[in-house]
């Protein structure tokens, strides 16, 4: 129960707060009520409560799902501060003898696992329905420090109070209506976006999802044996080895139209698991779930969540077919990952619901699903008029109305907009995303190259800008010039592209390049950082971890003109013709024969095919940042050019290609990444594989991190890195280490590589360079999620042994902030 009386700021306040009594964890959300009144509060994500003094009770009774209720005496009004504890709701289940047919539950838990294959809504080859969506987003606990800001003073009444007398800011609200029509056998799917409508702060309302869009996403399904949330996955209550991770008792019964209903109560056999707590209720006729109603039993083991809560509702079409009816998802995110001694102090934190209804639905409709493209699997296709449907058509075609509240939500939004401030926040949080601060007409960025230091450039400055949307939608103009303070040379960039009106993104590059990039940096290693603003890591970030001075660098001009055409979702080409010319290193210079060589050049044209499988995509004018996909994500690229040495002209050809996929088994996450080219003809050798080595105390997924720069060159390759995310299977259940939260992860990589002597006629390989007389391997064993952003691993080098001291063990370290 929620407070309900508007209290007055003089009456005196009780504080109090609510913990485990095993575990001395808070417990939030946890209902506290006047008794013999309609005054209440719910405890705050530690766990804490302020509630006025009541004045013709003794007594506050305290409840929350999966703890035993307590009844507290209210103290004296000279104390204004209770402890409270609860224990958790154990179920006396265990230990007792069961008969042939198992009890009442076993039984009905039987049924339910014998239909379940039945009553799955995902069982059906081909159907269509009709969905309506709806997202909110907010920042809860808004304190008095913003309420009070210059951005919000003038402007009170955009900050809302919820029920529990706390502010909250909206930020997002959107609602859609789509048609959708899905075929397994062949695989076909088509989401017809009817009306969409968006009101969003800033960047929220500038970046749509597509590809595989959120309209075509399946519904949280219970029937699974897991449900994949926040890069985990969770055991359903409904899995077929349900017992061994859940209690399971029979709360109570109720006949429906003759038909008997059951409401079945479970909860985690043991805490730490990727589990739910909460109730389903199924019926006896076809024994399948009519609803289910859950909250995340443990959400210590995912950064930032506080609160998880999931709700379907399931019906029967034609009176006999079982189908989703609507789902909603609650969530509630801390921005501060850390614990607070203050107990008065207010975090900051974001609330999150999504409910879908869906109805019209139709089992194995007649015709075919016709897709705009015949060799696609699945498309969107919006329709013009959906952002234009006036207040008559949504409330005709709304599946569920919109509350009083959602529509002040909507209007409150768009003035937030228009706040000088939150304008700023907002193109920070753009610039994190795109590399660029916007200025109005015009962006100045990236910003990750605007300083950097190494021993060639020494300190090097760079300032670069680009045009915004406000000058053109389909034109972009960028440039930039950079200056180095040792060798006193300037270097830059310039470009030009379009992007065509198309329904799939087709994009012209025109641009030049002159900079300085680090031995083994090319334009493949973009096939696996997609969404790298730049394919070099000579930047303050690696300089800051460096373990030795960064003097494998060269100048490299580049003139490329590039196209780029996406079929259909999941398949786009890249065609790029490029002129290429690297010159003599200062510490490695370039030698033939033993005379110097200034320059080496190349004229080349590539084609690279990639390929992926219900993808999410952003996009937003140029940028493109790719979302993830289940799929394995493949990348197919052949090459043909000339190579220009010594007034001399000679031909080549090359094949390359990678393939990367997180894989989710069980609760944990297998990360696999492979890599593998080949080269015919002679190239001078920075134009070849170089392996990427790493000199740094920093950890990288795709560098070989106890490397050096220029160990080994290769004209044919194979690369492999895998990565094993345990979670915390083993770290959850030692009590010590229970509460930090650190997760295991085990890594290894794999290198096999040759080269030919003829690429030498160009250049001579650098010294350091040498033959690789057994595959190159590297293992790793670490600790992540170290105060929720940094990861630490031992490597060991397992073999070959290093000519040129690179170490045999090392201990790497990164900050990554991830859920």
């Amino acid at each position: 129960m929620l407070l309900a009386n508007v209290v007055s700021g003089q009456q005196k306040m009780l504080a109090g707060e609510v913990t485990d009594y095993h575990t001395g964890e808070p417990i939030p959300f946890v209902n506290i009520v006047i008794k013999h009144s309609t005054v209440g509060t719910t405890t705050d994500t530690l766990g804490r409560f302020k509630i006025p003094f009541p004045k013709l009770t003794d007594t506050l009774a305290f409840s929350a799902i999966g703890y035993i209720g307590v009844k507290k005496l209210i103290p004296r009004e000279d104390m204004n501060f209770m402890e409270v504890t609860m224990t958790e709701e154990v179920f006396n289940i265990q230990e007792v003898e069961v008969a042939p047919d198992e009890g009442p539950m076993r039984d009905l838990f039987d049924r339910i696992m014998a239909r379940k294959k039945a009553n799955n809504p995902d069982q059906y080859n081909k159907f269509s329905y009709k969905k309506y969506t709806q997202w909110e987003y907010q920042i809860n606990n808004v304190g008095e420090k913003l309420r009070s800001s210059k951005a919000f003073r003038n402007n009170p009444n955009l900050l809302k109070m919820g029920e529990d007398s706390t502010h909250f800011l909206p930020l997002y609200f959107s609602e859609q209506l789509v048609f959708n029509e899905i075929q397994k056998e062949p695989s076909k799917m088509k989401s017809t976006v009817l009306a969409d409508r968006t009101n969003g702060v800033g960047v929220l309302n500038e970046l749509e999802i597509s590809g595989y869009t959120s309209a075509l996403d399946m519904e949280v399904n219970f029937y699974d044996n897991h449900i994949p949330l926040f890069d985990q996955n969770f055991v359903s209550p409904l899995s077929n080895n349900g017992w061994f991770f859940y209690k399971y008792f029979l709360a109570d019964s109720v006949s429906v139209d003759g038909v008997m209903h059951y409401r079945v109560h479970f909860q985690p056999r043991r805490s730490g698991e990727n589990t739910f707590k909460g109730h389903f209720i199924t019926e006896n006729k076809y024994y399948s779930i009519v609803e289910i109603d859950g909250d995340l039993s443990n959400t210590s083991g995912i950064n930032f969540l506080r609160k998880l809560h999931l709700n379907s509702d399931y019906y029967f079409v034609n009176d006999s077919t079982p189908f989703y009816k609507r789902n909603q998802i609650d969530a509630l995110f801390d921005y501060v990952p850390f614990e607070t001694r203050n107990e008065d102090a207010k975090r900051l934190s974001l609330f999150y619901t999504q409910t879908a209804t869906i109805d019209e639905v139709t089992i194995d409709p007649e015709g075919e699903i016709k897709l705009n493209t015949p060799k696609a699997k699945y498309e969107t296709i919006k329709l013009p008029e959906a952002t234009e449907r006036d207040t008559n058509y949504w409330k005709m075609n709304r599946l569920e109305p919109l509350s009083a509240a959602q529509i002040e939500l909507a209007q409150a939004i768009d003035s937030i907009s228009q706040i000088r401030q939150v304008n700023t926040v907002n193109n920070l949080a753009r610039m994190a995303v795109s590399s660029y601060y916007d200025l109005g007409k015009f962006e100045i960025g990236p910003f990750t190259s605007f300083y950097n230091t190494n021993k060639v450039e020494g300190n090097k400055v760079f300032f670069g800008g680009r045009t915004s949307e406000e000058i053109s939608k389909h034109l972009m103009v960028w440039g930039g010039l950079g200056f180095s303070t040792r060798n006193q040379k300037l270097s830059g960039m310039f470009g030009v592209g379009y992007k065509f009106r198309t329904i799939y993104r087709q994009v012209f590059r025109l641009s030049y390049d002159d900079k300085m990039i680090r031995h083994g940096e090319n334009d493949k290693i973009l096939y696996l950082y997609e969404n790298a603003f730049t394919a070099t890591e000579n930047n303050l970030v690696s300089q800051l971890l460096k373990n030795d001075p960064l003097d494998e660098i060269y100048r490299e001009q580049k003139v490329s003109a590039q196209y780029e055409h996406e079929w259909y979702p999941g398949l786009m080409n890249k065609l790029i013709l490029s002129q290429t010319k690297h010159y003599s290193p200062e510490f490695y210079p370039f030698m033939r024969n033993g005379e110097p060589v200034g320059s080496v050049s190349a004229t080349e044209i590539s084609l690279d095919t990639r390929f992926s499988r219900e993808e999410k995509v952003v996009d937003k004018g140029f940028l493109r940042l790719y979302m993830g996909t289940n799929f394995p994500i493949i990348h197919f690229t052949a090459a043909a050019g000339q190579v220009y040495y010594n007034n001399e002209r000679s031909y080549y050809g090359r094949v390359a290609s990678t393939i990367a996929q997180e894989v989710y088994m069980g609760m944990a996450r297998f990360d696999y990444a492979l890599e593998a080219g080949a080269w015919v003809g002679k190239l001078p050798y920075t134009m070849l594989d170089i392996p990427r080595g790493n000199e740094t105390y920093g950890l990288y997924s795709y560098d070989f991190n106890l490397m050096n720069y220029l160990e080994f060159v290769h004209d044919k390759y194979f690369h492999a890195y895998l990565e094993y995310h345990l979670n915390g299977f083993f770290f959850r259940r030692v009590p010590v280490l229970k509460r930090a939260n650190f997760r295991e992860v085990f890594s290894a990589k794999l290198l096999v590589g040759s080269v030919s002597d003829k690429h030498q006629k160009i250049i001579s390989f650098p010294v350091p360079v040498h033959d690789m007389e057994k595959p190159y391997i590297e293992l790793g064993a670490g600790v992540e999620n170290i105060l929720s952003m940094a990861r630490i691993e031992a490597l060991w080098r397992i073999q070959p042994k290093s000519v040129i001291g690179a170490p045999t063990f090392g201990i790497r370290a990164r900050f990554e902030i991830v859920l």
